[in-house]
């Protein structure tokens, strides 16, 4: 009886969804968003591109599908872990956190992408928790926009300038540029080599404007826009002429 010949590659993955994501995420994850193309995806997944269009109907269809999924496994803040603002700050940093580990996926959620059944769970919780504390409708529905634009920024931020992360318990390092080859790093040297008679105010705040934390700078961001939520009087502005 003639024995079975062994396969000299593995077989190919079925082609599903599921797969046509993880297979963009890789992408993203390695080359960024620009990177991405429906020819690219089918290439890692050995087939043509018109076998993706079952799944998507087009790229953008496919970013946002992607944008969505990085944020998947982003756990809700139980009662436990604090009051409603305490919930709030510690679900918005989980988020940045899911998207910052994408490199800079984020990009998509700055532009037209409709939400996914993830994205919309988490904007559901938010929502809930600025309701809690107290914001009416109008409040809640354009602080959504507010805080999705504070949360996409920054994880854009951190994924074009990451840092290491401490561990846990140790105290924060305070130094802000990472090294002269980094963004910030050129940014504070840009800011450090202006002329004092040309901008002085510019000059003067040269070593706070790239200095501390970054981590410490983005809850100082994030408790500015609660704290301006909360200060604003009920009923949304007008417009003026």
């Amino acid at each position: 009886m003639p024995q079975a010949r062994s396969r000299s590659r593995p077989s190919k993955p079925m082609l599903g969804l599921d797969a046509v994501l993880a297979a963009t995420m890789a992408l993203v994850d390695e080359s960024g968003c620009e990177a991405v193309s429906l020819r690219r995806v089918a290439q890692a997944l050995e087939t043509g591109p018109a076998s993706l269009y079952v799944y998507v109907r087009d790229r953008q269809e496919l970013m946002a599908l992607v944008l969505d999924h990085a944020v998947a496994d982003v756990v809700l803040p139980d009662e436990g872990a604090g009051d409603w603002r305490t919930r709030l700050e510690l679900l918005v940093g989980r988020i940045i956190t899911a998207l910052t580990g994408h490199n800079d996926i984020a990009s998509v959620g700055l532009r037209d992408a409709l939400p996914g059944p993830h994205g919309l769970r988490l904007t559901e919780e938010v929502t809930r928790l600025l309701r809690t504390g107290g914001l009416d409708d109008d409040a809640c529905s354009w602080a959504i926009d507010l805080l999705g634009q504070y949360i996409y920024s920054t994880a854009l931020e951190y994924a074009g300038d990451p840092q290491p992360r401490r561990a846990p318990g140790k105290p924060s390092p305070g130094a802000g540029p990472t090294g002269p080859d980094t963004f910030t790093g050129r940014l504070d040297a840009t800011f450090r080599a202006l002329p004092a008679e040309q901008y002085p105010t510019l000059r003067s705040l040269a070593p706070s404007l790239t200095g501390g934390d970054r981590e410490a700078r983005a809850a100082w961001k994030l408790r500015v826009i609660i704290d301006g939520l909360l200060a604003q009087p009920p009923g949304r502005p007008t417009s003026r002429a």
